[in-house]
């Protein structure tokens, strides 16, 4: 688990991190304080030390160069020694040095002469360095620091005069490891000393620096002559300075690691003792989301003990409210009476509990209630469902009616109760269709009862109560008193809407396409146009005919897109037969819809103008019923704008003449069920023929659909219908194919 998240999953984790952090913090601040106190302390005692340790040296290498140089200046006043020197009697010089060596412990004796040359107390003779016979001719005494070869020497020299100068006593000792370990000593503190180039030393002149693991102080020491500067550097390591303080630190370091554990441990105490009210109001508040009541404990007189006893008061608000929520709920608003939730939850009550799991859901409807309640007003119409509902109790010996929706009044049954059956319900709903008197006014009431009986139907979709809302709507429909929920009937509708979502993507996918099958000319003996008919070929359900999908989309509202993508289709095929030479007119279905939506029949006209397409719209008689006045409005811009009006399966259904007078047509097609039979008997050929002369009376051409033989052709034509459409002429094909067919010779055609 990541820290964060631990710590944002719990009041308490954070009080303990707060408390802890905190008071740590304090205890980490105040142990900083005292370790640099003591570091700073240490340093400043060390840093006396050193400085004392330099001072010291400076006065011993001070009073070291006086001895020197006294001793030198005893040796260069011997008479017979400057006399040696001046003629240059080594064993003479070898032996006073070595004289001087012996009364002088830890110095050495030279003599340098002015050629440059010089004589140890050995006797052994050399050149003398540049740099010390440079200090020699330029400084009359000189003293102090000789480095040579990586060693260093501290020296002084005295002229030798006999009477003039003859050469120089030179007296020197070693600063060497012994010497220094000598002047360590002599500190009170363990410091290490040593001679370094000044270039190298970190700090300044008698000033106390600061390494990263030591504390320092230099010197600079005279040089003899112009060579190098080196200092004195005498270090303190840090360590050994905070050693003295090891066991405190310890000590300190142990006390905050148990103060901060203490802190932690009482953080956690102190962090459930005030979070533990809290948690027993989150107890209570998720009981309270699982719809359990839980109050909390409010002992003390605190903050927490006010908020625990508002959250029991408003504890006994809620269930209060809650119950009267749910009597709500279970109620119509309007009838007082028992609503769909309460019928559902007695129904599934009913079905739990042993000994009645086979029911009976039926529904009575108030078939027009609409148009009660518009002529009653709203109060009087739910009187009169109260009226009803007391009717229905008190023929069912008591029988509880639910009002399930505004028209329907439900019921729950006993599979073999005495009202269960079709024929009690008939009795039922014939009984009650009474009128009800409502103040004044006499209200009819007409009903028809929807029957669901849940064993019947296992598999079905939805619950009994929906199906007996289902078969009330098919017994309005059929003008029937009762009817049984059917499956079959019902039908599948999630394979409807799944349907139809296919449909959409078939649409932008190109599952679709247009076949075309040739209006014939009888008079020209020549194909005249075509009908444009679409067909779809699904990947996986295979060919699906139009009349699986077309009525489906009409009642989803789907119908408008797949018309437009049919005439945008059609417009563009009759745009390529025309490139082709065969300029053509090709026909659309239009659905009834579409003849009442102008927002589809302004987009068709501007596709159609902007295309210079030639294009006739096939509607039928019954697509003008619903709104007439509108839908001869849109058909009269379509003619308008030189689209084509073709009335379609004439004598199929409900022929109007007075509607077949209004609709501007150019054209109408006798239904091919009529075509088929027209050879069976005279009575068929009789109402083809007059309705070829009454169509061509109106100034309509005519198109007889469904030919099929040459005989029916060859009548047809004798009757004096304008145009063929059927399997004898050519089935629907592809537009190439159809373009193959118009390039055939005119005898092929035929054949085919």
């Amino acid at each position: 688990m990541r820290i964060d998240a631990w710590i944002r999953g719990s009041l308490r984790r954070k009080l303990t991190l707060i408390y802890s952090v905190l008071f740590g913090g304090i205890i980490l601040l105040v142990a900083g304080a005292v370790y640099s106190s003591i570091k700073f302390n240490a340093e400043r005692t060390v840093e006396r030390e050193l400085v004392a340790s330099v001072a010291a040296f400076d006065r011993l290498w001070s009073m070291s160069a006086q001895h020197m140089a006294a001793s030198a200046e005893v040796l260069s006043a011997d008479f017979g020694f400057r006399e040696a020197v001046a003629t240059e009697d080594i064993d003479t010089i070898a032996s006073a040095a070595q004289n001087a060596n012996a009364r002088l412990d830890g110095l050495q004796v030279a003599v340098a002469f002015t050629d440059g040359r010089f004589v140890t107390a050995e006797g052994d003779a050399g050149e003398l360095p540049e740099t010390v016979y440079t200090a020699l001719i330029e400084v009359e005494r000189p003293s102090g620091v000789i480095s040579l070869n990586g060693l260093h020497y501290q020296a002084v020299a005295v002229p030798v005069r006999a009477p003039s100068l003859v050469g120089w006593a030179i007296f020197w000792s070693d600063l060497d490891a012994g010497r220094m370990q000598t002047l360590e000593q002599m500190s009170a503190i363990p410091v290490t000393a040593e001679i370094l180039p000044t270039a190298d030393v970190p700090g300044t002149d008698e000033s106390v620096f600061k390494t990263k693991d030591a504390l320092g102080a230099s010197k600079i020491i005279s040089s003899f002559g112009d060579t190098q500067p080196v200092s004195l550097v005498i270090t303190y390591p840090l360590k050994a300075a905070m050693a003295p303080y090891q066991p405190m630190l310890v000590a300190i370091l142990l006390f905050s690691l148990a103060g901060a554990a203490l802190l932690i441990v009482s953080g956690g105490f102190v962090a459930r003792f005030l979070t533990r009210p809290i948690n027993d109001l989150n107890a209570s508040v998720q009981a309270l989301a699982e719809g359990h009541r839980k109050p909390v404990d409010a002992p003390a007189d605190d903050e927490f003990g006010s908020l625990a006893r508002s959250f029991n008061t408003m504890l006994g608000d809620l269930e209060a409210r809650e119950a009267a929520i749910v009597q709500i709920s279970r109620e119509d608003s309007e009838t007082r009476l028992a609503n769909r939730r309460a019928m559902n939850d007695d129904l599934r009550a009913r079905m739990e509990s042993d000994g009645e799991r086979n029911l009976r859901v039926v529904v009575i409807r108030v078939m027009r209630f609409q148009h009660v309640r518009a002529a009653i007003g709203h109060a009087a119409a739910a009187t009169a469902l109260n009226v009803l509902a007391g009717r229905i109790s008190d023929f069912m010996d008591g029988a509880r009616p639910y009002r399930i929706s505004s028209t329907d009044l439900g019921m729950i049954l006993p599979a073999n109760g005495n009202f269960s059956s079709k024929e009690a319900l008939r009795r039922l709903v014939s009984a009650c269709s009474q009128p009800a008197t409502i103040g004044d006014a006499s209200v009819d009431l007409l009903l028809c009862c929807g029957l669901a009986e849940p064993e019947a139907a296992p598999d079905a979709p939805i619950g009994p109560i929906d199906q007996a809302v289902v078969a009330a709507d098919f017994a309005e429909k059929r003008q029937e008193p009762v009817v049984a929920f059917d499956l079959k009937d019902y039908g599948n509708p999630a394979a409807t809407l799944s349907l139809m979502s296919e449909m959409l993507s078939a649409l932008s996918e190109g599952g679709l396409a247009l076949h075309y099958q040739p209006k014939y000319c009888l008079a020209d003996d020549d194909v005249c146009g075509f009908e444009a008919l679409i067909r779809w070929h699904h990947p996986v359900r295979g060919q699906i005919f139009p009349d699986s999908f077309i009525p489906i989309a009409e009642e989803t509202g789907h119908i408008r897109q797949l018309t437009e993508w049919v005439v945008s289709q059609a417009i563009e095929d009759q745009q390529r037969l025309s490139r082709e030479g065969f300029d053509l007119p090709i026909s659309v279905n239009i659905s009834g819809r579409q003849l009442n939506d102008e927002s589809f029949a302004l987009w068709a006209i501007g596709k159609v103008k902007s295309s210079g397409a030639k294009l006739c719209f096939e509607i039928t008689e019954t697509a003008v019923i619903n709104d007439p006045e509108k839908a001869l409005r849109i058909i009269n811009l379509f003619r308008n704008t030189g689209i084509g009006i073709s009335i379609d399966d004439y004598g199929a259904g409900l022929s109007s003449l007075s509607y077949l007078k209004q609709i501007p047509a150019n054209e109408l097609k006798i239904d091919k069920s009529f075509i088929l039979a027209m050879t069976e008997g005279r009575s068929d050929q009789l109402m083809i023929q007059s309705t070829i002369d009454l169509a061509h009376a109106m100034g309509m051409s005519v198109v007889a659909e469904g030919v099929e033989t040459e005989h029916v052709m060859a009548l047809l034509k004798l009757m004096g219908a304008d145009t063929a459409q059927g399997y004898f002429i050519s089935r629907p094909q592809t537009l190439e194919a159809t373009l193959e067919f118009l390039g055939a010779p005119r005898e092929i055609r035929h054949q085919a």
